[in-house]
């Protein structure tokens, strides 16, 4: 499973759910797997940057 890292301090986070399955990165977006149409989100912000997707 995929996690949100803080690049800063290294917290860490779960990626969100969406259609019963992980949300992937497509640029600056989290992605339901079944495209943006049906569901996407602003990558979380921690520390005041942008989270990095950890596969």
């Amino acid at each position: 499973m995929a996690k949100l890292v803080c690049k800063k301090c290294g917290f860490e986070s779960t990626v969100p759910m969406h259609c019963g399955q992980e949300m992937h990165q497509e640029g600056k977006d989290l992605v339901c797997w079944m495209g943006p149409g049906c569901g996407s989100e602003a990558i979380p912000q921690h520390c005041d940057e942008i989270m990095d997707v950890v596969v």
